[in-house]
C-alpha cells in the first residue's frame, strides 16, 4: 500500500515537470515576444481566444514603429503573418516592406512625399509638384496625374521634359488655333503663352519688343507672318513706330493715291481698324464743313490741290455752295440775277435735283392759269437782291381805277401786289 501511494505520487509530480519541460524548450506560437510582454496582456485566464477588447500591448512604446493612422486600426494579422511578432524590425518609411510599389521604383521609395498614414490615397499632387522643378500653375492645376505621366497612377511615374512643347506639340501644330509649325515659329512657348490658357493668353508684349509698335486695330488679329520672316521672326517691313503706316501699306497708298500727291501721314484719314475705313473728320479740320450728300463720295482732289490739301475753293462754310460752284450759278443763272443761296432751290445730294417747289411752297406758276405765262423769274421778281419781293403789275396791268372800282367793297382793299397774293394766293378769282 505504501509502495503505491509512492508511485502514485511520483506519478503525479513527474508529469507536470514534463509539461513544463517541454513548454520551456518548444517555441513560442507568437515567436520570441518583446521583453516584459506576458500572455495576460492580450489573453485571459477565462479563454485563450478572443483576445481582450482593449490590449495591454502598447505598440508604440515596445516597439520602433508607432502605429498612426490607419495603423492604428489595422489587425494585428494583417502585419503578423501567423501571429508572429518577431519578424525583423521595420521603420515606419519602410512602407514597401508592406505596401506593394505601384511606382515600380521610379520614386526611389520616398513613399512619404506623396502618401501619409492616415490614407494610401490621400495625396496633395499641388503640394508635392511644389517641391519639384515644375510647380503646377494655371490650367495644370485642373489636369489629372496621368495626363502628364505615362500609365495611371496603377503605373509608373516616367518624369517627362518640362518644356512646353513636350506636352503642346499637338497645340504648337495648330490644333487649337494657328499651325506654329507651318509658320516657323520658335518652341519657347513661354514668350508668348501662359499657363492659364494655350490659345487665348498670350503674354507677349509687341509694343516692348518692337520698341513701341503696338498692335491695336486689324493689326492685332493679323498674322504673325505677314509682317514677319519665319523662322526668327525678322520684321519684313522696316516702321519707324505704329504710326509710319506707308512703311508696310506702300501697296495700298500706291492703289488708292498714285500720283495724287498725297500726304503720306495716313492716320489723318484713315485708322488701324481697317484700310478702307476712314474716320477723318472733315468737318472738324475745315471749320464747319461737313461733307454730305453727294460732297461724300468726292474724291478729295475735286476740292484741294495735292500734295498738301490746299483748298482749290474758298468757302465760308458748307452753305456757301457759289464759292466751289460758280461755274454751275453761271451756266443755269447768267444775268438771272438770282441769289447765290442756292439751298433754297437745290440740296446737296445732287446739284440737278432742286427740292424748291414753288407751286406748293408759293404760287402755282407750273399749273393753272399762271402756266406758261412767264419766261424768267425776272417777270415778277425784278428785285435781283431778294426773292421777297415779287409783283403781278407786270402782267396784270389794271388801270388802277378800274381796279379801285372793282374791289370798292372788299375791306381793307388796297392797289400793291402784296395785297393782291393776300387775296389771291392760289391765283384764281
Amino acid at each position: 500500500m505504501r509502495s503505491f501511494l509512492v508511485i502514485a505520487f511520483s506519478w503525479v509530480m513527474v508529469v507536470p515537470l514534463a509539461a513544463s519541460a517541454r513548454q520551456r524548450s518548444a517555441p513560442h506560437p507568437h515567436g520570441e515576444l518583446p521583453p516584459g510582454l506576458d500572455c495576460a496582456s492580450c489573453h485571459t485566464d477565462r479563454a485563450w481566444t478572443p483576445l481582450k477588447e482593449k490590449l495591454d500591448f502598447d505598440h508604440n512604446r515596445l516597439t520602433d514603429f508607432p502605429l498612426l493612422g490607419a495603423h492604428a486600426r489595422t489587425r494585428c494579422a494583417s502585419c503578423h503573418l501567423e501571429l508572429r511578432f518577431d519578424e525583423p524590425d521595420l521603420q515606419p518609411d519602410d512602407c514597401a516592406s508592406c505596401h506593394v510599389d505601384v511606382h515600380q521604383g521610379n520614386l526611389s521609395g520616398r513613399c512619404a512625399s506623396c502618401h501619409n498614414a492616415e490614407s494610401f490615397s490621400d495625396v496633395d499632387g499641388l503640394a508635392l509638384h511644389a517641391q519639384t522643378s515644375f510647380p503646377l500653375t494655371g490650367a495644370h492645376e485642373q489636369i489629372a496625374c496621368e495626363a502628364c505621366h505615362t500609365n495611371d497612377l496603377g503605373g509608373a511615374f516616367t518624369f517627362m521634359d518640362t518644356a512646353c512643347i513636350a506636352c503642346h506639340e499637338a497645340d504648337y501644330d495648330g490644333a487649337q488655333s494657328i499651325d506654329h509649325r507651318a509658320l516657323g515659329f520658335p518652341t519657347d512657348c513661354e514668350q508668348c503663352h501662359t499657363t492659364l490658357a494655350w490659345a487665348h493668353a498670350a503674354t507677349f508684349d509687341h509694343a516692348v519688343a518692337s520698341n513701341g509698335f503696338d498692335l491695336v486695330g486689324a493689326h492685332a488679329e493679323t498674322k504673325c507672318s505677314s509682317c514677319h520672316l519665319m523662322p526668327g521672326l525678322e520684321p519684313i517691313f522696316l516702321t519707324n513706330d505704329e504710326n509710319d503706316c506707308v512703311a508696310c501699306h506702300q501697296s495700298d497708298y500706291d492703289r488708292e493715291h498714285a500720283g495724287s500727291g498725297f500726304p503720306t501721314t495716313c492716320l489723318t484719314c484713315h485708322s488701324t481698324d481697317s484700310w478702307d475705313a476712314e474716320d477723318f473728320d472733315h468737318a472738324a479740320a475745315s471749320n464747319g464743313f461737313d461733307l454730305v450728300g453727294a460732297h461724300a463720295p468726292l474724291a478729295c482732289e475735286s476740292c484741294h490741290a495735292l500734295p498738301g490739301l490746299d483748298l482749290l475753293f474758298d468757302p465760308a462754310d458748307e452753305n456757301d455752295c457759289v464759292a466751289c460752284h460758280q461755274s454751275d450759278y453761271d451756266r443755269e443763272h447768267a444775268g438771272s440775277g438770282f441769289p447765290t443761296t442756292c439751298l433754297t432751290c437745290h440740296s446737296t445730294d445732287s446739284w440737278d435735283a432742286e427740292d424748291f417747289d414753288h407751286d406748293s411752297d408759293y404760287f402755282p406758276i407750273f399749273s393753272g392759269k399762271h402756266k406758261n405765262k412767264w419766261d424768267s423769274c425776272q417777270t415778277c421778281h425784278t428785285d435781283s437782291n431778294t426773292y421777297q419781293v415779287f409783283t403781278c403789275l407786270t402782267c396784270h396791268e389794271h388801270r388802277q381805277s378800274k381796279m379801285d372800282d372793282e374791289h370798292r367793297e372788299v375791306r381793307g382793299y388796297v392797289y400793291d401786289s402784296i395785297q393782291c397774293y393776300a387775296c389771291h394766293p392760289d391765283g384764281k378769282d
